[in-house]
């Protein structure tokens, strides 16, 4: 009797090293440096040179631009007039107006929105400026290919729920590489490092609801 060929096993998938993962402080000062960032960018200028002349360490302006720390009202203000854009255009839609029903009611299209056009990932935050502040809701469209990048990042500790409406979703957490799609729903925490991508050909878009414990 003839052997049927043994075929290799696949190679298993690299674990990223946790101990490098990154602490994103919120999607609004995400928001925030990825505008600083781009401007920064766009100008020509480093890292050092607008850091120094807005009088703060190349240290600080690099967690900025990454999300890593939330932005003073000053030091935005030195950094607007630095890359000559005006703190109108950076801040805006980071913050409701009362809207309707003293904030019970946030209309379609007044929503904040947190794009990272590079990530290839479009946010919209959901929650009416009338929340308690105990849950926070999130819209995420993600671009065909798009991700949160090669590196684990983590965010403040709380319960975080999701459930994909459409599309695919690779999500990486706790050494695990789940594969998701459309109708199913996954949980971690927050402080859990992760990462995660659309490795599809269509736009996936994701429904996140987070609990907001203390820092």
């Amino acid at each position: 009797m003839s052997q049927l060929p043994v075929r290799p096993s696949p190679a298993p998938i690299p674990a990223p090293d946790a101990g490098q993962a990154q602490r994103i402080h919120s999607v609004i000062d995400l928001w925030l440096g990825e505008q600083l960032r781009r401007r920064r960018q766009a100008l020509g200028r480093s890292l050092q040179q607008v850091a120094q002349a807005c009088g703060i360490s190349v240290s600080l302006l690099s967690q900025l631009e990454r999300g890593h720390r939330s932005i003073s009202m000053r030091t935005l203000g030195a950094l607007a007039q630095e890359l000559q854009l005006p703190i109108e255009t950076l801040v805006r839609n980071t913050q409701y107006s009362e809207g309707e029903a003293e904030g019970a009611v946030a209309r379609a299209g007044t929503h904040k929105r947190i794009d990272l056009g590079d990530k290839g990932i479009h946010k919209e935050n959901l929650t009416p400026p009338a929340a308690a502040g105990g849950v926070e809701m999130y819209r995420a469209v993600i671009d065909p290919g798009g991700s949160t990048g090669d590196d684990l990042f983590f965010t403040r500790k709380g319960e975080q729920v999701g459930y994909v409406i459409e599309g695919q979703l690779e999500l990486f957490v706790r050494e695990r590489l789940l594969k998701l799609k459309a109708g199913d729903s996954f949980c971690y925490d927050g402080g859990t490092p992760r990462r995660w991508r659309n490795p599809g050909t269509t736009p996936t878009t994701v429904l996140w609801a987070i609990t907001c414990s203390p820092a």
